[in-house]
């Protein structure tokens, strides 16, 4: 579904969001994020992205045509538009499936971390300091602390492209300036969030 659902919002938006934004380190990020959630009479689909105008085009997209995935069509729909944006303050209280993973030297295969674990938030850290500068076109100078505060005792794995992506459940306090903090909320926290992952839901 996640590969569906990111297929579909290309071709709703421009070439650009398609193929990444480059760093210097060679990385690419997106401008987008979403999240799925399953329910048994429906699924929910929340699309963020660090442009508002690309949140307005899907909508209309999915408005005037129902949403496509794949070969099956589902011309019953709604849409609705939330405007999310991060509070004054800068500190910020979050809960969401964060991926973060190291590679095993022996085996080539990911280890995905634990948010409790130090290599966790120095993977995200250094990941958000990244796409700061390749969305924005500038380095980020500000405060940058996220803290886990509590996570699921299981971890939930992810499937794109036949493919696992295992991410804990947690909460987790972000201090920062109002500018980092809406590109996490716009576009996600972590790795791999355009596979359903990263997802900030605001507490």
């Amino acid at each position: 579904m996640a590969r569906l659902f990111q297929a579909f919002s290309y071709t709703c938006l421009p070439p650009k969001e398609h193929e990444g934004y480059a760093h210097s380190t060679g990385k690419r990020f997106k401008s987008t994020n979403f999240r799925i959630r399953y329910f048994e009479d429906r699924f929910e689909i929340d699309f963020t992205a660090l442009n508002p105008l690309h949140e307005k085009e899907l909508a209309m997209a999915v408005l005037k045509e129902g949403l496509k995935l794949g070969e099956v069509h589902f011309a019953q729909t709604s849409v609705s538009l939330v405007e999310r944006e991060a509070p004054e303050e800068g500190r910020l209280q979050v809960r969401g499936f964060v991926c973060a993973a190291v590679k095993n030297p022996l085996t080539g295969r990911k280890i995905f971390l634990e948010p409790g674990e130090n290599r966790h938030t120095g993977i995200v850290l250094k990941h958000s300091l990244q796409k700061f500068e390749a969305l924005l076109g500038k380095p980020y100078e500000g405060k940058l602390i996220v803290t886990p505060k509590w996570q699921s005792p299981k971890p939930q794995t992810f499937w794109y492209e036949n493919i696992p992506y295992v991410a804990w459940n947690a909460r987790y306090e972000i201090e920062a300036d109002k500018e980092m903090l809406n590109l996490l909320l716009k576009t996600g926290m972590g790795s791999d969030t355009m596979k359903n992952l990263g997802f900030l839901e605001i507490l």
